[in-house]
């Protein structure tokens, strides 16, 4: 089937639009209010550049025909937009979970941050091993990682159970990422041991601290404790492991000596002096 922009045919409606209601349209604050209307009429609208088709037609059509996927690949080529028309028809093609996760290692970050939004919609079970790959792949862009992310994080109990079967072939840098995903699914020990795990490796001590604190375990209490006492942490770590304990019904009664910490002197606003310089104006 001949290719047709279907962006650039919507941008071409848009403007004939604007063109019959230039009063209505006479402000880019009153286009883009009714932007959503438009493009729903506008998929319902026959176009003679597209035989007498409607813009959902078409689409239907291309993915009937297996065209579609070489449809979003010309547009990601050409830097076109690719339109929720065409996408509404790409999650329903046959193979799409397939052709997404290509799309995934594509070398072109458009490509693989819209796989990754169409991923989500499709009901495979494959997405969750395909978003699991994504977030242990450094090469992955930052965006893309959190569909997968927010993904994982709202799934079902599958899930957990596979993180858990592969988290320890993980690299100990990529196991974090996975770890903050399984707190999401709460009242498991498999989980609340990894939680520990990560909190005591002692690289990023407020964010499992934290984790540790809304993960609603009391058993964290005194494990949070402890470690306040036997590690050497700064003033900001400190807080955020009084913060989980208190946030699980625990007290913290261990007391440190933070008046050398540079974080605490900044969060206090304490000079080189000792002073603090709200205090040493009032002084004097």
């Amino acid at each position: 089937m001949k290719f047709e922009n279907l962006d650039k045919l919507f941008e071409l409606y848009v403007q004939e639009a604007v063109r019959k209601n230039k009063e209505k349209y006479s402000s880019h604050e009153a286009l883009e209010d009714d932007l959503g209307m438009l493009f729903n009429r506008f998929e319902n609208v026959r176009i003679k550049t597209l035989d007498g088709k409607t813009p959902k037609e078409y689409a239907a059509e291309l993915r009937e025909d297996g065209e579609i996927f070489d449809y979003v690949s010309k547009c990601l080529e050409n830097n076109i937009e690719v339109t929720d028309t065409i996408c509404d028809e790409v999650v329903r093609a046959e193979g799409a979970t397939e052709y997404l996760n290509g799309l995934l290692y594509e070398n072109n970050k458009d490509a693989k941050l819209l796989a990754a939004l169409l991923l989500k919609e499709i009901d495979d079970e494959e997405v969750e091993d395909i978003f699991i790959s994504v977030l242990t792949n450094d090469e992955m862009p930052d965006e893309v990682k959190t569909v997968a992310f927010e993904y994982l994080s709202d799934g079902d109990d599958c899930v957990p159970e596979k993180i858990l079967e592969i988290i320890n072939s993980v690299p100990e840098k990529n196991q974090g990422i996975l770890v903050e995903v399984l707190s999401n699914f709460k009242g498991r020990k498999d989980v609340f041991y990894w939680l520990v795990t990560m909190l005591q490796r002692a690289e990023d001590v407020p964010t499992y601290a934290g984790l540790l604190g809304r993960y609603d375990d009391p058993a964290a209490i005194d494990i949070l404790k402890s470690f306040a006492s036997e590690v050497d942490i700064n003033y900001v770590e400190f807080v955020e492991i009084r913060n989980a304990v208190e946030e699980l019904g625990g007290e913290m009664t261990e007391e440190k000596d933070f008046s050398d910490d540079p974080y605490y002197k900044y969060i206090n606003h304490i000079g080189e002096d000792g002073e603090n310089p709200e205090t040493a104006e009032t002084k004097n």
